[in-house]
């Protein structure tokens, strides 16, 4: 076979892998996180740990479900920050530390959490991790915001920071929206090929905070 043949003919074996890679590595991944929260209910009681296995729950079953691309980034660095973006928050402990009165920090952590999974419900099978285009989606909170469920893990993770307070927790924010920020890049940069992504970006100015970003 020619070389250019062979290189055509191997791309959508690439494609394929990436793709059933970036379904079964989060997937697995979001369902021992719920099986962390179920058993942290268990111990604790914590309301927010029973919404936490809704909303992720939500996440390993769009995986399962959500529809094949055949433009998925094939960019190790738009890997990167997608795993970056996903795991580095789970390094944020508890600490004795409150800045606001529980009441508060908790309302912003169920907020985050109903736009959270808001944002996931109407995304639907377009739903993923790494960059790639699996059909733009533009009803719902994405009339908001273009990244909705951003949005929605940024409130609760702001509630979880006021709530507790320490130097371990900052730097885990703080470099954790680093690598969001640069998931978010990568994502509308593989977006943007599409004509009706760009349509969709004139009409929703904002990335992730309506009226700063």
């Amino acid at each position: 076979m020619h070389p250019l043949a062979e290189s055509l003919a191997e791309r959508p074996r690439l494609t394929n892998l990436l793709s059933f890679l970036s379904r079964l590595i989060p997937a697995s991944f979001f369902a021992v996180v719920c099986v962390a929260f179920w058993m942290d209910y268990r111990q604790t009681g914590r309301l927010t740990s029973l919404a936490w296995i809704a909303s992720e729950g939500l996440v390993v079953v769009l995986y399962i479900i959500r529809r094949r691309s055949d433009q998925v980034s094939t960019n190790p660095l738009d890997w990167l920050v997608a795993v970056g973006g996903s795991l580095i928050f789970l390094m944020a402990r508890p600490a004795d530390h409150a800045l606001v009165p529980q009441a508060v920090a908790l309302a912003l952590q169920m907020t985050g959490l109903g736009v959270q999974v808001a944002g996931k419900a109407v995304l639907g099978r377009s739903f993923g991790a790494v960059a790639a285009n699996r059909g733009v989606v533009t009803s719902g909170p994405y009339r908001l915001v273009r990244h909705p469920i951003y949005l929605g893990y940024l409130l609760t993770h702001v509630g979880f920071l006021l709530a507790d307070v320490s130097l371990r927790n900052i730097m885990v924010y703080s470099v954790g929206y680093c690598f969001q920020i640069a998931r978010i890049v990568a994502e509308e940069r593989m977006l943007r090929r599409d004509a009706s992504y760009s349509r969709y970006c004139e009409l929703v100015h904002y990335r992730l905070i309506p009226g700063v970003f």
